[in-house]
């Protein structure tokens, strides 16, 4: 039996896509700091469909809690690295420690954290012969989409390295694939939780579409480097990639922050 740690596996994207992997027959390990919710998605999982389900509160912005986390998936056969946080604010505003509302922990759970648990996950992986990692990114690390933010940057690392891993000579010999998911707007609460506008609904996918194709395109044979859900999002990808910033100007896609603010 195959086992999948999915980070961030409380509520929205993390949730859905624990519930896929269950799916799938993979006993499945729920990291996310709210104890009470991990417990209810845990039976919730376990009930309907007969897998074994860890959950594994922990605060992945805290040293501690992180290295708990990095044994856990140390022994994973499957890494979804989903937990993530955005702040509604221009950087220049933004707090750099304090509350968890802060550039710092902010760039340790988009950043650090999936750094971490990859580098956990890896050597495991190599050694049993088979596994896949599944990168929760966004098309903000392909451009301008929150103008005067850090969350664009921090997802563009977590693009890069994927590409950097995945291309690199030892993980093309073995058995081991990793995904970049880059996401757009997805039903889930995470622009609330940021202080951000609704998503447009022109603009919005579906929570269960998106983990029912990024889980399908992870168990390929050769799955993608990069995986982008939806037509729409392809395009979007495209445009922003390799149009100047100067001159996109898409209508609720591009949203910058210091003049929101102002």
């Amino acid at each position: 039996m195959t086992t999948a740690l999915v980070t961030g596996a409380s509520r929205g994207i993390g949730r859905a896509l624990a519930q896929t992997l269950a799916s799938y027959g993979h006993d499945v390990v729920l990291v996310a700091r709210d104890a009470d919710a991990l417990s209810r998605v845990g039976r919730e999982l376990g009930n309907r469909y007969g897998v074994k389900v860890s959950a594994l509160p922990a605060d992945l912005a805290a040293r501690d809690d992180l290295a708990v986390v990095a044994e856990a998936a140390a022994t994973a056969d499957i890494l979804v690295n989903n937990a993530g946080a955005a702040l509604g604010a221009p950087f220049s505003r933004t707090a750099w420690d304090g509350d968890r509302n802060n550039e710092n922990s902010m760039l340790a759970l988009n950043v650090t954290a999936p750094t971490r648990l990859i580098h956990a996950a890896l050597p495991g992986m190599r050694e049993r012969g088979f596994g896949r990692i599944l990168n929760i990114g966004s098309v903000a690390g392909t451009g301008p989409v929150w103008a005067a933010s850090t969350y664009g940057p921090s997802k563009a690392y977590l693009l890069g390295l994927t590409q950097s891993l995945a291309l690199s000579r030892e993980i093309r010999a073995s058995n081991v694939r990793l995904t970049c998911l880059v996401l757009g707007h997805a039903v889930s609460e995470f622009h609330e939780k940021a202080g951000l506008p609704p998503s447009p609904r022109m603009l919005t996918l579906p929570t269960r579409f998106v983990a029912d194709t990024a889980v399908r395109a992870i168990h390929r044979r050769r799955p993608p480097i990069v995986y982008i859900p939806g037509v729409r999002y392809k395009v979007l990808n495209f445009l922003l990639a390799h149009v100047p910033g100067g001159l996109i100007r898409i209508p609720g896609l591009v949203t910058d922050l210091s003049i929101a603010e102002k």
